[in-house]
Parts: C-alpha cells; structure tokens; sequence
C-alpha cells in the first residue's frame, strides 16, 4: 500500500505515534541508564565507606598481623548480611585471602586485579572488576599498623546482577509508563488531525498541493488582474496580469499592507462590509480600472478579500470592436434592403415583358462586382484580404465613397510568419481611418468634389517587404498631434471617447513583425499611410 494513499488522518495519528514512542524509549533508555549509574555510584560510595571504616579499625590490623580465628570469619559474614553486600574480604599485604565468605578460598589471592592502588599506594577507591563471585563494584581501602606501613587491603563488595535486579523494577515501570503515554498521544493525535484536517476543508495533502499549483497557473494565465488580501490587509496572493497593469514588483509587495502599496486602494472596507460590488470605477497607480470586488468567508467569518481588474481602456477596445460589428451587421442591412428593392424591380420588368431591360440592369449591376471580384481574384491570393477588400468596397459605396485597388497590385500567399488575420486588421483600420477623414470633410462641406471622395489602396509583396498602403483626401492628420501620439492607445483626433484603438492596434501588429508604420499628410489633401512588414522572419 503506497502511503499517498493513506489517508490524512491516518498519517497524522502514525507519524505523531511513531514519534511519540521514539521520544519517549529514548528518554526510558536515558532514564535507566541514569538510575542504573546513579546506583553503582551510591553502592561505590557505599562499600567505600564501610572498606575505609573496617581499614581503621585495630580489629582488622589484629586480625591481618596475628591471623584469624572461625569467631572473626562469622562476624564479618555477619556483617555482610547485615550491610546488604556480596562480600567483605581482607587480605594481607600479598594480596593473601584472610577473610572470605567462602572457607575454601581463605588463603588464596584476591582476584580481579585491581588491588595494586591500595597494596603498591596506600589508597581508597572505587573500582569494578570480575572477581571469583561474579562482576562487582567495589570499596577498596589499604590497611595500615602504627608504623604506617601498609600490611593489608580491605574490600567490600555488590555483585552487578544485584543491582540490575534491583534496577528492573524502575525499568518496567518507565516502560508502562511510555505506554501510558504513548496510549494518550494517540488519543490526542486522532483529535488534533480531525481538528486540523476539518480546517483544510477535508482535503488531503496531495490534492490541496495540486489545487495550490492549479490556482497559481490560472491566476498567471488570466488576463484580467487578480489580487487577494487577508483579514489584516496584507497583500496575500498577485498575478502577473496585475503587476504589469498596475506596475507593480512582485517580490516587494507581497506580504506588505495593500494601503502601502496601494494608498488610493479601499480594498479593505471589503474586510467590515463583506460587501461584493461588480464593474465600479477606481483609479489606482494613475491607471483608470473596472474591477469586482468579494470578500472570502470561511465558515461565516471574514478572513480577506479578492479584486479582479481590467484596464478601462481593454474595455473602451472591445466596446469599438462591438460597435464596428454592428457597423457591418447595418450595411449587410442596408444591402439585403437595396438588394431587395432591385428583385422587386427585376419582378415587375419581368412581367411587363422587358426582357432586354431586365438582362440590361443585371449586366450593370454584376458587371463591377464581376470585373472587381476577378481582378482581386488574380491579385490577391490570400482570401481573407481578397474578401476585406472586397466588403470595405461595398461599404465604402454605401457611404457615398469609392474604394480604389491599385492596379498594380500584388499578393502572393503571405510567409508563414505573418498571420493573415493581422494584416486584415492592420489594412481594414487604415481603410476606416481613411473613410472618417472623407466623411468628416464631406460633413464640412455639403460641395465636397466626387474627385476627393476617392481612397486609393496599394498592396505590394514584390521586395522583402509587404506593403499596405492607404491614400485618402480627407482632413488629414492634425498638426497639433505629433505622429507619436497618435499611436497611443485612446488618442484621436475625432473627439471620441469610443477612438483612439485602431491605430495603436495596427502601430502594435507592425511593431511585432518588426515593421514600420509610415504616416504622412499629402501635399493637397488628405494622408498617406503605409505599413511594411518584412518578409523574412525576424531574430
């Protein structure tokens, strides 16, 4: 079973377990090692103590100077009893055993090896050896006459698997004691991860890492600005989108008071009101937004708040896009209409006989869409632009204009580089620009000459370059905007707030190919306006 799949709370009440239980034999392990030492210590000091004792005592030094009697071999097994320890043993000054616990080792030497510091330098000691009645700690302490010469040792003894025995009892109670607890870390571990898993909103690790990574793709891939804040009003969470419309670092602003990076932000009345307010205006940074603002409750409280945003100028684009449709949706209108009245027309020659009437207005009317529709047909190879040529000629018929191909002309198929799609947009914006030129001209002037009414298009691929060109003899570009300006989203020289999009969409689509575009008023009348956009692909 692979552990991903065990659940949350399972991994929490084994991880805090396991640990638990590995805190708490480590700190048993310590524990009985300290007893256990603290024990030899204390017995040490206690068989030390009686040794240095039975060493001064006139008793001992008759005993190893005049020998022993079967009296003086009692009392000290007597004594031995009686103070709790495996042996009292006295030697003389080779070591000789005078008194011993056992008969048959009296006179034997003294095993373990550890009596040279109190035979050899007269001194009292602590010391653990292996003698002939197991592993012990021993008192060990030299003997001296009235002389002051050393003449014997004495040495007191507690066997170590006596004192083990007397340390298990302390073992066995740490050991159920760690049970003890381990038993409530369990208990309290269920509780602490059902509490903690609750407040994750029951999601397990895994899926809360991937809705964390799913969120922050998104959020970097919208193109609207998003930002969140938490109860305190520190900025929580920002993406991209939202730095480069407000201008923003995102590394220094992160986890900072929104007021500070914001000052004009009132996000945080969000917090009090939990209010959610939809398209309201704001101006933050010096840019003017459309935003959406919502608070974000978890379990009824407030815990922050979150704002999307949109430039109001993305907006002011989409509007002119949606009114341009609507400008092609009334000429195929006024089309359908006029279209119309002419079968209407056609009907009645029809049944009033005039047959040679009829074929004559046919001919007049396909004559020109026929003659125009082969002509961009040879030219133009790229059907998206052969078709914008040719709706923008039959809109620029119903405005009372006259859109003009260049005859010398020429399209082949566009590089692969190079969208079709973009050099429609760039050619129907400079086409429109030119038809408001005329018809502002034309509002001015209700003599406007048919000569002027004219917009020469010129589209060239026959160098490394494209070139779209426009001519018109309208108004011309206004002296007091300079041709930088005019490229600027929102700037126009038509006073409208719906203006300003078409020619920094199409400076835009130049700049991107790596092109150019060329704007220039004409020597009498009107403008010229051309686009070159390489051929080859650009590095």
């Amino acid at each position: 079973m692979k552990w991903s799949s065990v659940s949350f709370r399972k991994r929490m009440l084994i991880i805090m377990t396991l640990s638990g239980l590995i805190e708490l034999l480590i700190l048993v392990a310590a524990g009985f090692i300290y007893i256990k030492q603290a024990q030899e210590d204390e017995i040490g000091h206690k068989a030390l103590g009686v040794a240095s004792f039975l060493a001064q005592s006139p008793y001992v030094v008759q005993i190893i100077e005049s020998g022993t009697t079967p009296a003086s071999q009692q009392r000290f097994r007597d004594l031995t009893t009686l103070i709790g320890a495996a042996f009292i043993v006295v030697g003389d000054n080779q070591g000789m055993r005078l008194i011993h616990p056992l008969d048959q080792r009296l006179g034997k030497p003294m095993k373990g090896g550890d009596n040279e510091r109190a035979l050899i330098d007269g001194e009292a000691y602590i010391s653990f050896a292996k003698g002939s009645l197991g592993y012990s700690v021993r008192g060990k302490s030299a003997v001296f006459n009235q002389q002051g010469d050393i003449i014997g040792v004495v040495s007191v003894g507690y066997l170590i698997d006596r004192l083990q025995d007397r340390i298990e009892p302390y073992l066995t109670y740490l050991i159920l004691m760690a049970f003890m607890v381990v038993g409530a870390n369990a208990v309290i571990s269920s509780y602490a991860s059902r509490r903690f898993q609750r407040a994750i909103l029951g999601f397990e690790p895994e899926e809360i890492g991937r809705l964390y990574v799913e969120l922050d793709v998104t959020m970097e891939t919208l193109k609207e600005g998003i930002l969140t804040i938490d109860d305190k009003g520190k900025l929580r969470s920002i993406n991209r989108s939202a730095c480069n419309i407000l201008e923003l670092v995102k590394e220094q602003c992160l986890n900072q008071p929104l007021n500070e990076v914001l000052p004009d932000s009132d996000l945080h009345t969000v917090l009090q009101t939990a209010r959610t307010d939809h398209d309201i205006n704001l101006y933050l940074n010096k840019k003017r937004l459309i935003a959406n603002r919502s608070p974000i409750i978890v379990e009824g409280k407030v815990v922050g708040a979150v704002s999307s945003f949109r430039l109001k100028d993305d907006l002011t684009e989409l509007t002119e896009q949606l009114a341009k449709t609507k400008e092609y949706a009334e000429m195929l209108r006024s089309q359908t209409h006029e279209h119309r009245n002419k079968l209407n027309t056609i009907s009645g020659m029809v049944q009033m006989g005039e047959l040679e009437a009829v074929q004559h207005l046919i001919g007049q009317e396909t004559a020109h869409y026929q003659a125009l529709i082969e002509f961009l047909r040879e030219t133009i190879k790229e059907p998206l632009i052969a078709g914008m040529l040719l709706g923008k000629t039959e809109r620029a018929r119903e405005l009372g204009l006259e859109l003009v191909v260049e005859e010398g002309s020429r399209l082949e198929p566009l590089p692969e580089q190079i969208n079709p799609e973009d050099v429609v947009t760039i050619l129907g914006n400079l086409i429109d620009n030119a038809f408001d030129a005329v018809r502002d001209e034309i509002n001015k002037d209700k003599y406007f000459p048919l000569s002027r009414r004219v917009i020469e298009v010129s589209i060239s691929d026959f160098g490394n370059e494209v070139i779209l060109e426009v001519i018109d003899q309208g108004c011309g570009l206004p002296d007091e905007l300079s041709l930088q300006a005019l490229v600027k989203r929102g700037v126009s020289s038509k006073g409208s707030t719906m203006r300003g999009v078409g020619l920094y969409l199409t400076n835009q689509l130049a700049i991107r190919y790596h092109g150019e575009l060329e704007m220039a008023n004409n020597k009498q009348y009107g403008a010229r306006m051309a686009v070159y956009l390489p051929k080859e692909k650009q590095i």
